[in-house]
């Protein structure tokens, strides 16, 4: 019914550089919100529909910080696909509590790393950890981005499109090289299904493994949290800010907060 729209969405997204995994973040939003409005047909779209579905997500316990990214996706739509004005002051966006990032401890990042059964999977989560990629970023990594000698991972185009360095732990480096050895099919990239024939792991795939792993070694874990786990560790251990900041590729005062505990 929307596809015409939805297909304008991507060229649009396409057209800045914002990546196909925000597209389809945006168009599973806008699906929720035209359910909302009961198919309506968008050429009738107001402004006041948007403002009207987000306060009922929000009555309905929906957080803050969700409820701007149906903004964000709104308002793209209204912009960019159907040319519509968009007006902060009728639909703004609401103010976040700053909250410090919930981290794990040392133990806890080894009792996830031990649980794990298959080697892969005990490498993917030392790499999340100790070099503090997004699983978007490790799921796109290639044998060519670990450099051993220099115990550093190459970050091509990150989410913030830039390229970066960030550093290798020995741990990790060990558990990537028993499961290269221990797995030497063909590949692109790095981490690949089990199965075959041996697609590139997909963001949802990791997701779902490591969600897997946490319950089972009775820990409540998602991937940021070993990515916050790996900033605030740094800081910890007497490391600046602003060195933290360039290897997590994060320049707001989400990565100062670490510095509070």
């Amino acid at each position: 019914m929307y596809e015409k729209y939805f297909e304008k969405l991507e060229e649009e997204c396409f057209i800045r550089n914002r990546s196909a995994r925000t597209a389809e973040a945006y168009i599973s939003n806008i699906r929720h919100f035209m359910d909302w409005t009961g198919n309506k047909p968008m050429e009738e779209l107001s402004l006041r529909d948007a403002r009207e579905f987000i306060l009922f997500k929000r009555s309905n316990g929906v957080t803050p910080s969700t409820c701007n990214f149906y903004n964000s996706s709104l308002s793209f739509l209204y912009r960019h696909v159907l040319h519509i004005q968009w007006d902060q002051d009728i639909v703004p966006r609401m103010k976040l509590d700053q909250r410090l990032p919930e981290v794990l401890s040392l133990e806890e990042v080894e009792l996830l790393i031990n649980t794990a059964i298959h080697i892969r999977n005990k490498a993917i989560i030392a790499l999340l950890y100790s070099s503090g990629l997004r699983v978007g970023e490790l799921v796109r990594l290639k044998a060519t981005d670990i450099y051993m000698s220099k115990m550093q991972v190459y970050v091509p185009k990150s989410k913030n499109h830039r390229d970066r360095w960030t550093i290798l732990s020995k741990r990790a480096l060990e558990l990537l090289t028993a499961y290269w050895k221990s797995y030497p099919v063909p590949r692109e990239y790095f981490f690949v299904a089990l199965d075959e024939p041996h697609q590139p792991l997909k963001v949802s795939g990791v997701e779902i493994m490591l969600r897997t792993v946490a319950k089972e070694a009775g820990l409540g874990v998602h991937p940021h949290m070993l990515r916050h786990s790996f900033a605030s560790h740094l800081v910890e251990q007497g490391v600046p800010l602003s060195y933290v900041q360039s290897i997590h590729d994060n320049r707001t005062a989400n990565v100062r907060l670490y510095n509070s505990n």
